[in-house]
């Protein structure tokens, strides 16, 4: 809670906890594309969520604890408390925040990830302006939703951000090196993303659906041809 939107690195690990899972053939490997959403279990009787500035941090592991535990740096900071105290002693010597902010690609039959979007979904939706600063403590930009469709000769996968109301398209016709293509606003809180071929599209053009939760809407969209 700073006032303002800043993209900084500290010491914080993600549980991808993905929301949606597809898979993608390529050259004889099957890979997995994840939508790393995060989600708390809160239960009558158990909860694993805190914010950062509730538990104590090892001061070894964290000799800055203080600095980090201020509000307009990770003090409100989402964590589970399932994880990072390693020696059990009421003190964390790990900090591990719900979901990783990106969508990811792993090799299905190695579980290794071959590729990870970091924080460029949190960066293009603040340059887009649909950042919601108020989730910087919880998720981001939150990826949600991922759907794999095919374009020409190119296979894209979008990821639907509920909390930035948008979904991002990025071509993954070589999932080793996906390629971010464009950003486009949606209704509230997009929960649903579907494909629709050319060949199955009544206007004979691929087109793109999603559903929001929060209003209610289903919206279509369409490329605009060049």
């Amino acid at each position: 809670r700073d006032s303002k939107v800043s993209f900084s690195t500290y010491p914080v690990f993600g549980v991808y906890m993905p929301d949606a899972i597809v898979n993608l053939r390529f050259n004889g490997k099957t890979y997995l594309l994840t939508a790393n959403e995060g989600d708390a279990r809160e239960y009558t009787g158990f909860s694993e969520i805190k914010r950062l500035n509730q538990v104590l941090l090892d001061p070894t592991a964290f000799p800055n604890a203080a600095a980090l535990r201020a509000d307009p740096v990770l003090g409100r900071l989402n964590i589970t408390t399932t994880l990072g105290d390693k020696d059990k002693d009421g003190d964390f010597e790990e900090i591990y925040s719900l979901g990783s902010r990106s969508f990811s690609i792993w090799d299905a039959s190695t579980g290794v990830q071959v590729w990870d979007s970091k924080d460029q979904l949190d960066r293009e939706a603040f340059t887009l302006g649909l950042y919601d600063d108020a989730r910087s403590d919880d998720k981001g930009a939150e990826p949600e939703a991922v759907t794999l469709g095919r374009v020409g000769s190119k296979t894209i996968a979008i990821i639907g951000l509920e909390r930035a109301d948008a979904f991002a398209i990025y071509d993954v016709t070589n999932p080793l090196q996906p390629v971010f293509v464009k950003m486009y606003k949606t209704g509230d809180a997009p929960e649903g993303v579907l494909f629709i071929p050319a060949s199955k599209s009544p206007i004979q053009q691929s087109l793109i659906v999603v559903s929001s939760e929060n209003d209610g809407f289903i919206k279509i969209y369409k490329a605009n041809k060049q």
